[in-house]
């Protein structure tokens, strides 16, 4: 389980590799997202011509109405999520000071920001409108992001650690995933906390509560979706490679939705300690 399992997906550029017009639309995105980080659907779609603008350019101006984080909110709300099943005092003993919680929170922050307003703005390109349009409070505004830790490479990881990714990774996962979600990756300096919210979770994905929340959180997200696709500003036009790939990391269990599950799953757990 420590050969090279477990990894962005394959065709996705890194940020730091990006330049000229990709580098630019990435530095468009985290400034209308509001994140200080590029998640792999952008990063991926940088591999179909012409994908990454196109697809940008038609869900830009549903981020700019607020809808997408609001609908975000109001998902969560609605949502049973996961919590790990343990005592979040556990931390301490395994080996997490508290006053590193701040910076595991806002690594959390930031990938359930990214990936829940990616799920539901790109349902919304991919689906037709229905029901009445999102028509949500806008969201307060957003603190400023801390720094971040340096996202760790396989090479930087521990062997015992980089099992132990592999296994919080399966919860949920669809058979044969082999990609690893950047959100546990960028936990791996705390094996502890892994190991603590692997021993909460193994329960639940035995019982099947994790998959049976995933599809909650999917079922939310499909009429959230249709009510935010009325924002969309003209007709679709994405080339057929990406609207495919974008249709299958929407509707795919194994993919963003899992994580949105997941990891919104474990923030309220910690944020109740």
């Amino acid at each position: 389980m420590t050969g090279n399992g477990g990894h962005d997906p394959v065709n996705a550029i890194s940020e730091a590799a990006a330049t000229g017009v990709v580098a630019e639309t990435f530095a468009d995105i985290r400034r209308t997202m509001g994140i200080p980080l590029i998640t792999s659907i952008w990063r991926t779609l940088v591999a179909v011509d012409g994908g990454l603008d196109a697809t940008w350019r038609a869900t830009r101006p549903l981020y700019r109405t607020g809808q997408p984080e609001a609908a975000l909110a109001a998902l969560v709300a609605r949502a049973e999520l996961p919590e790990p099943g343990v005592p979040v005092g556990r931390l301490e003993a395994a080996g997490v000071a508290p006053e590193e919680r701040a910076t595991i929170q806002a690594i959390l922050d930031v990938y359930n920001r990214s990936n829940g307003i990616n799920f539901l703005a790109l349902t919304a390109l991919v689906t037709a409108p229905a029901g009445e349009p999102s028509d949500y409070p806008s969201a307060p505004p957003l603190p400023e992001w801390p720094e971040l830790p340096r996202l760790l490479e396989q090479h930087d990881i521990a062997p015992a650690t980089w099992d132990l990714l592999l296994a919080v990774n399966g919860f949920g996962a669809s058979p044969g995933e082999s990609g690893l979600a950047t959100l546990w990756r960028h936990l791996a300096p705390w094996p502890g906390l892994l190991g603590v919210i692997h021993d909460g979770l193994e329960p639940m994905q035995a019982s099947g509560a994790i998959d049976r929340a995933i599809g909650q959180v999917m079922e939310i997200a499909a009429v959230e979706g249709a009510r935010l696709a009325h924002h969309r500003a003209g007709p679709l036009e994405l080339p057929a490679a990406a609207r495919a790939m974008i249709a299958n990391y929407v509707t795919n269990p194994g993919l963003v939705a899992r994580m949105v599950t997941l990891g919104h799953g474990v923030t309220g757990w910690l944020r109740r300690a």
